[in-house]
């Protein structure tokens, strides 16, 4: 008869969370749960990712003034002024510095952490194949609930710059492709990756009672406390709509409505513990705003309809 135990149905179907940051079997240990990513790490993320724009636009509008040397690059002053040809350089220059951004990260923190990047940002892909479904449906239903609520403020009277990336065919189709694709994994990889786990351990190392008990949990765990989760999503939420106030000229109603659609986005990351089912749920989100652009246009082939 086989020595093996039988194994537990639930629990195959339930399994429970693990810290894979710590090892549970003592024979394996190697010392005290690290605490993946933290404010130190979160800081080196954006200081690649601001480095790595900065080079992009640098560079992509250095070839544009060789090519075009006696043009006026900044118009009048505001970026809704911006050529057209200087908005696609831009939004050129913005996909090349995600890519470059990630080149760096990608050999940089496996590193530091002597893990891989997708482990020690909580990608998890296991909770995005279970929920797919519901994921997508949540960030569809979140599209549709944001879009009402546009309806109940004044939308911003600047917006010829995103029009601009949508004056032609060809340059609608690659912005509605990094738009729903490319910009919603590098948000969530930044925000909910980084941003909002470094933010809970800090307010956690900050509230810690410093008693040897306290100090042992520390060790032991990676967990974060429910205040940690509930002020990090509110302030890495913050930072996100900040993010987009530009984009959107400072138009508050949108602004606030980003900040809830964050909150949401936060909110299944710490459900989930993934950052693939964050991830999943904003590429919902931004798909279903350019779908409907593609059905308004006709593939993009109308793009006269988008300004009335």
């Amino acid at each position: 008869m086989s020595d093996l135990s039988i194994p537990d149905p639930a629990a195959a179907h339930y399994p429970q969370p693990l810290d894979i940051q710590h090892d549970t079997d003592p024979a394996q240990d190697h010392g005290d749960a690290r605490r993946i990513p933290h404010l130190g790490h979160a800081a080196l993320f954006f200081g690649i990712a601001v480095i790595s724009f900065f080079v992009s636009v640098i560079g992509a509008f250095v070839i544009y003034i060789a090519l075009h040397p006696h043009a006026n690059i900044f118009g009048n002053g505001t970026t809704a002024s911006l050529p057209p040809a200087a908005v696609h350089l831009a939004a050129g220059a913005q996909i090349i510095g995600y890519a470059l951004t990630f080149a760096i990260c990608f050999p940089v923190f496996p590193l530091i952490w002597h893990r891989s990047f997708l482990d020690g940002i909580h990608w998890t892909w296991r909770a995005a194949r279970l929920h797919w479904w519901k994921l997508i449906l949540l960030g569809i239903g979140l599209s549709l609930l944001a879009d009402i609520a546009e309806h109940f403020f004044k939308a911003p009277k600047e917006t010829t710059d995103i029009l601009k990336l949508l004056d032609t065919p060809l340059s609608a189709w690659l912005t509605a492709i990094s738009g729903a694709l490319i910009a919603p994994v590098v948000e969530e990889i930044a925000f909910r990756g980084f941003l909002l786990p470094a933010i809970a351990t800090a307010y956690d190392w900050i509230a810690l009672e410093r008693t040897p008990a306290a100090y042992n949990r520390w060790r032991q765990t990676t967990s974060h406390t429910i205040p940690a989760l509930v002020l990090a999503a509110v302030v890495s939420s913050a930072a996100f709509a900040a993010l987009h106030a530009g984009q959107l000229h400072g138009a508050y109603g949108p602004v606030i409505i980003l900040f809830f659609v964050s909150l949401a986005l936060s909110a299944v990351r710490i459900r989930f513990q993934s950052v693939a089912a964050s991830a999943l749920v904003h590429v919902s989100y931004n798909s279903l705003l350019f779908l409907i652009m593609i059905v308004m246009t006709g593939g993009f082939r109308h793009l006269d309809k988008l300004t009335h």
